[in-house]
């Protein structure tokens, strides 16, 4: 008996919902390029509404950024507040004190509840117990920097990851529209890390206005980190970086193929 999901007209329609989630993300990411790449292409604000969508993609990817910092930070004993910053532009995640223990204790007791409480569960349990060991290895010294400020960068991967695995699996509870949505959302957020990337190390006046933003030097996630990390550098965080966005990428595909596999 033939399963209906693999039938001729499902299949078309898959494609045609893929490529026109493709299809918009591309659109959308024109915007974005034009602007990193500076191509002085004046049309790629005003094609309606993808110019708009282009704009949108910038702040969700910015303020996923802020909240990937804030949620480091308070996993690392720092009360933080995420939010946009329309002097500079971007976004900051700004700490309101010192690292505070009680946080901290919060987080091991809920981590070692975690790995008590599902512990008939091989990933989250030992999830749970990788975290509390990375908490515990860098909460009282200078490696929590390093997780706090790429967690910034990284989230915005992380999340096209998930949009895109809703996407696939039909996760989305509003049915067809919220599914594509998040296909085409997800696809265009992998875009803008890929060409803001690619403009870090290839456009020397992006990578110039990057170093200055904020109106300082070297205020950037990735050269505070490379900074530290010398043997890496800026360009081997940025390469880290674009390495994670292909993994958050090809996983979603993965983990569908072997379920749809699976069935069989």
């Amino acid at each position: 008996m033939t399963d209906p999901v693999f039938t001729h007209t499902n299949h078309m329609q898959k494609i045609r919902f893929i490529g026109g989630a493709v299809l918009i993300a591309a659109l959308s990411n024109i915007r974005i390029y034009n602007s990193v790449f500076d191509m002085g292409w004046l049309w790629a604000y005003s094609i309606i509404p993808f110019g708009w969508i282009g704009l949108g993609i910038s702040y969700m990817g910015t303020f996923f950024h802020e909240l990937g910092h804030t949620a480091l930070a308070w996993f690392y004993g720092y009360p933080t507040l995420p939010m946009f910053d329309f002097t500079h532009g971007g976004g900051l995640a700004l700490s309101t004190s010192g690292q505070q223990i009680f946080i901290l204790i919060a987080f091991w007791a809920a981590l070692i509840y975690g790995f008590w409480h599902f512990k008939d569960y091989f990933f989250i349990k030992w999830g749970c117990a990788a975290l509390l060991g990375l908490n515990l290895a860098f909460a009282f010294n200078d490696g929590h920097e390093f997780f706090i400020n790429f967690m910034g960068p990284a989230a915005q991967p992380l999340i096209a990851g998930f949009l895109l695995f809703r996407a696939l699996f039909d996760l989305a509870p509003k049915g067809a529209f919220e599914r594509f949505l998040n296909a085409a959302i997800g696809l265009a957020m992998f875009g803008a890390v890929f060409i803001d990337g690619a403009g870090l190390l290839r456009s020397a006046d992006h990578r110039l206005a990057y170093f200055q933003q904020k109106g300082a030097h070297g205020f950037g996630d990735f050269d505070k980190i490379g900074y530290h990390l010398p043997l890496l550098g800026f360009n081997g965080i940025v390469y880290i970086w674009l390495l994670l966005n292909v993994i958050c990428f090809i996983v979603p595909f993965v983990l569908y193929m072997r379920h749809k596999t699976s069935r069989y």
